[in-house]
């Protein structure tokens, strides 16, 4: 386009702003009249954003050996840690980059300018600030890259979390983080993994085309195997401690008990069509403006677009194997399935989450632990 008519243009969106400005200057957001009364609390959390290398599958039939990634990370995982706060707190955050790319951060919870992005923090460097937490929900949070640079590739290569954000009256449940992503990775081939580690493949990422689906960070990572007559296995590793009795690493929870799921779908590009086998489930999306309620009642699959957190309850009414999945069923073959064990037995109790699932609950965040 012609500079002088891009002169013009910006010249001309400066002028309408002075003109109206001041017709608006009077005028409230809706989503102000909304805001939370303060709990008087501020929580504070540390993000570390570096580098490193992980496994992003487990030994399976259908990789066998497994598939090792160059990630990019916050605080050494992928997803990063759940940030769990009450309505009415103010969320510090503290961005330390110790990796040797230029990282940032972008939160979907927060409403304002000055706190929704860290902009870019260089390697060795770190940022404080602060937003409030206006509304309940869930919501994703993300490395924006440099300005948005390369902000396609830091999300595809693990950078992002979710933000949990609980409402005043919130009735308690267990409650489980579990976070979907995609993986385009330049040593997967279909079904085959080439030796060596695998890096980020932008050509993937354009045709949306991604090689593996992640959930809390490996393909089919709570997934043992699939199949009763012509048996898959999924994941060895875990097929291994099934076999032996050994529930540590599966999401296991009590029949009849009210569960908790926020729901994050990465993307970076496709959406996601949740499921689960066996169960059905009340729906919030995102954000309730100043007020807490199920949007969506005995859903049996509800759809969470990329760069977005839904929080999904479910009971499963009896003991046995129920099953969470992406029912796009590509997705499902690349490692978005996981299964949730309904069991009678002790280690259905809320403290026996595999690492990294378990969120805050209400009451806690609310006394400030």
């Amino acid at each position: 386009m012609n500079k002088a008519i891009v002169a013009g243009l910006a010249a001309g969106v400066l002028v309408v702003g002075l003109i109206f400005s001041p017709l608006f200057a009077g005028l409230t957001s809706p989503l102000s009249i909304a805001q939370a009364v303060s709990t008087g609390q501020t929580k504070q959390f540390t993000l570390v954003a570096s580098e490193k290398e992980l496994q992003v599958a487990p030994d399976s039939d259908l990789h066998p050996g497994g598939v090792m990634y160059s990630a990019m990370v916050f605080n050494g995982t992928i997803p990063g840690p759940v940030i769990a706060v009450h309505q009415g707190d103010k969320v510090e955050i503290t961005l330390k980059n110790e990796g040797q790319k230029i990282h940032s951060l972008d939160f979907h919870a927060a409403i304002t300018t000055a706190g929704a992005n860290s902009g870019p923090v260089k390697p060795g460097e770190e940022k404080t600030w602060s937003f409030d937490a206006v509304n309940a929900g869930a919501f994703f949070y993300h490395c924006s890259g440099d300005g948005l640079n390369g902000v396609w590739e830091h999300i595809a290569n693990g950078m992002y979390g979710a933000v949990v954000i609980h409402p005043h009256n919130e009735k308690p449940a267990k409650e489980f983080y579990l976070a979907f992503g995609q993986i385009y990775s330049s040593n997967v081939n279909g079904m085959s993994a080439a030796n060596g580690t695998g890096h980020f493949d932008m050509d993937k990422l354009m045709a949306k085309n991604p090689d593996l689906i992640l959930t809390n960070g490996m393909a089919h990572k709570y997934a043992p195997a699939i199949g009763v007559i012509a048996k898959i296995t999924l994941n060895k590793p875990l097929a291994d401690e099934l076999a032996a009795g050994n529930l540590t690493n599966f999401l296991v929870v009590k029949p009849g008990e009210q569960t908790r799921w926020y729901i994050v779908n990465a993307g970076p590009n496709d959406f996601v069509a949740f499921h689960f086998i066996g169960a059905q489930m009340d729906v919030r999306d995102g954000s309730i403006i100043n007020r807490y309620g199920t949007q969506d009642k005995n859903d049996e699959t509800w759809t969470i677009p990329p760069g977005s957190a839904s929080v999904i309850e479910a009971i499963f009414p009896e003991a046995g194997i129920y099953v969470g999945v992406d029912h796009e069923m590509t997705d499902v073959v690349k490692g978005g399935a996981f299964a949730v064990v309904a069991a009678d037995a002790e280690p259905a109790m809320a403290s026996d989450q595999p690492e990294g699932t378990a969120v805050m609950s209400m009451e806690d965040t609310l006394m400030g632990q």
